[in-house]
């Protein structure tokens, strides 16, 4: 054998033998296990945060209901806490009273700061795909990289990315699950209204690149987009499950919330949306839904809390009294939570 093979072949039994021995850096390492199987646990606080999509389900109760009955009894003290806001991008937008983006994304990391969650859910990506082309965010250097669809979807990675990481900081050493849910599908409704389902495509585009956001973090990944129908679903004249093809209704989230179960490897009873045990714990949801929205929302908190305070601001006192009554009703969604499993065990 020629020499200069021969020390090639040495060095590359030296390199295999090496790669074998445990805790050498050289080791070849298998792939990466996969995460176990999601499951709501004992006293776990969930935290929805998003755009539209999120704020909606807090007059809905859908996802939350579907979300209990799959925990079943194994997760006792389970509770909820919508932090969605309409309208809103990564960075805070919406969520901006006076100020910046910043101000809204500051509200959100102090908001999360005082609940503390356990598990932390998070969708957005209907925004800037329906505004695809046009600013979705006000934030003055990243604002003119919106006309280029593939530059927009770079910024709301990169927003997306820091409000995760900083949320994620924000709630605490509590944090046991960080969720990613993609954007439901928009839907395709009779006319007049118009056809919006060819922004499926880019939906899809930012489906894909959350999901691959979710995996360089480790994060858990649900593909709400896919479960729902990818937007190929026929039109539905007598029951759409949006009101214009974007914003959905009961039917919408009533399919959302067995999906996003499903998506997760969780069960949700299949008679769940027959039953009136199950209904009346949905109203149960969503009157306390409603109790904390007003709690962390008020609608005069300009007199409350911020530069008209000094009209209105010894009110701010009767903020806290919100929470016994919250607590109360999340006693009332418990029971109700236990009489509706018990009712599907039964044939």
């Amino acid at each position: 054998m020629i020499p200069a093979l021969q020390r090639v072949c040495r060095r590359s039994l030296i390199l295999a033998a090496l790669c074998l021995i445990p805790g050498n850096p050289l080791r070849v390492h298998a792939e990466t296990p996969p995460a176990p199987p999601f499951a709501l646990q004992k006293g776990d606080l969930v935290t929805l945060v998003g755009e539209t999509f999120v704020e909606r389900e807090y007059t809905f109760g859908q996802l939350e209901t579907a979300l209990t009955l799959a925990a079943g009894d194994r997760a006792p003290g389970l509770r909820f806490r919508n932090l969605g806001w309409s309208g809103d991008s990564v960075f805070g937008d919406a969520r901006s009273y006076f100020g910046p983006p910043q101000e809204g994304f500051d509200r959100l990391m102090k908001t999360l700061g005082d609940l503390q969650p356990t598990v932390l859910v998070f969708c957005y990506g209907t925004v800037p795909v329906i505004s695809e082309g046009q600013p979705w965010t006000e934030v003055p250097d990243l604002a003119a990289r919106l006309g280029d669809p593939e530059a927009g979807l770079a910024v709301f990675l990169e927003g997306y990315e820091r409000l995760v990481l900083a949320a994620k900081a924000a709630s605490g050493a509590g944090i046991r699950e960080v969720m990613l849910v993609s954007p439901p599908p928009l839907e395709r409704v009779a006319p007049p209204l118009p056809d919006l389902t060819g922004r499926n495509v880019r939906l899809a585009a930012y489906r894909d690149a959350i999901r691959d956001l979710a995996k360089k973090h480790g994060w858990r990944f649900a593909d709400l987009f896919d479960a729902m129908g990818a937007g190929k679903n026929p039109v539905q004249e007598s029951a759409p499950l949006t009101d214009d093809g974007i914003h959905y209704g009961q039917a919408g989230y009533a399919l959302a919330g067995s999906a996003l179960a499903k998506s997760l490897g969780l069960a949700v009873p299949t008679r769940a949306g027959t039953e009136a045990p199950v209904e009346a714990l949905r109203q149960a949801v969503v009157k306390k839904n409603r109790l904390f929205f007003h709690r962390w929302r008020p609608a005069n908190e300009t007199y409350l809390f911020l530069f008209r305070k000094h009209e209105q601001g010894q009110n701010a006192k009767e903020m806290p009294m919100f929470d016994p009554l919250i607590a109360a009703e999340e006693g009332k969604v418990a029971a109700l939570a236990a009489t509706a499993l018990e009712r599907l065990k039964q044939p």
